[in-house]
């Protein structure tokens, strides 16, 4: 697999072919991902300072948001200027920790599968266009979809080393818990 950077934000990653079948998998990922999980897993933090489960997928609900409205002025309006947010803010701000992760699984989805359509139907000729970001320069929205699909994989990627350690921090097995109370008889 070769791996390329993302223009806009540089991280690594593998080059993607189809970065419309990458974002059309993600929110089926995020909902497996998620499931079976308890609240208190799902909160749990890697580190101190790093995101848990549940914050990364308001974090990618929140990043939905952004994108679309973002989609919708570099392909609609001339002369486009896009505004940078901070995700840590937004994070804090909008009490991520608080928030309800079936209604922000549910937002993913659903503004994904809007934006992907949206995306479809204006065609990859009208992906050129682009606007003015404050801190990226120049960004068209054929960038914009293959970093978010570069961004989707990262954060999946994130998630699944966070349930590694989830795992090895689980409670003990059933049959060590069967062992321990048998002893105690």
């Amino acid at each position: 697999m070769r791996t390329a950077y993302c223009v806009l934000c540089g991280s690594p990653g593998s080059v993607v072919a189809n970065p419309l079948k990458v974002q059309a998998a993600t929110p089926g990922k995020l909902l497996r991902l998620t499931r079976g999980l308890t609240r208190t897993q799902l909160l749990a933090r890697p580190a101190p300072g790093k995101w848990s489960i549940h914050e990364i997928v308001c974090h990618l609900a929140d990043t939905e948001v952004a994108n679309a409205w973002r989609y919708r002025k570099v392909l609609a309006e001339d002369e486009v200027g896009l505004t940078a947010w901070d995700q840590d803010r937004w994070a804090a701000g909008n009490q991520y920790r608080r928030q309800d992760l079936r209604l922000a699984l549910e937002q993913f989805r659903s503004l994904r599968v809007r934006n992907l359509a949206l995306l479809q139907v204006v065609g990859r000729k009208r992906w050129a266009r682009a606007a003015a970001h404050a801190t990226l320069g120049m960004l068209s929205a054929a960038q914009m979809v293959v970093h978010l699909a570069h961004h989707d994989a990262k954060h999946v990627e994130q998630i699944k080393r966070i349930r590694k350690t989830l795992k090895k921090r689980r409670e003990p097995s059933t049959r060590a818990t069967a062992r321990v109370a048998a002893s105690r008889e």
